[in-house]
């Protein structure tokens, strides 16, 4: 294995880390959407007997779920660049000559 600086390790784990936690987040706002929908079926009740609960409570309810998803989905491309940025590039290890690359392969 190749000697892979320790600081490296921890940064590509912190970003692992935070990848995760923005998958969290973003399960959870789909979690709220789908709730909220079965939540819907009780605004119009809601509104016809005069309360307005129903209404508010899905509102809120939408509004928290789209802001989870919206910050999960930053926070998690954010982790990818990164990633893609401290991940060694293809090409940097090939060879010169081709030939040399091909007797190596083989």
């Amino acid at each position: 294995m190749p000697d892979i600086p320790q600081p490296r390790i921890q940064q590509e784990t912190a970003l692992l880390e935070r990848q995760r936690q923005a998958g969290v987040i973003i399960t959870v706002g789909k979690v709220l959407l789908w709730m909220d929908l079965i939540l819907a079926c009780f605004v119009y009740v809601g509104l016809k007997s005069g309360s307005h609960f129903f209404l508010w409570w899905v509102i809120a309810e939408g509004v928290l779920g789209f802001a989870l998803l919206g910050a999960g989905s930053q926070k998690r491309s954010e982790a990818n660049r990164r990633l893609a940025e401290l991940s060694p590039t293809v090409g940097d290890q090939d060879l010169p000559d081709e030939a040399e690359q091909q007797r190596r392969a083989s």
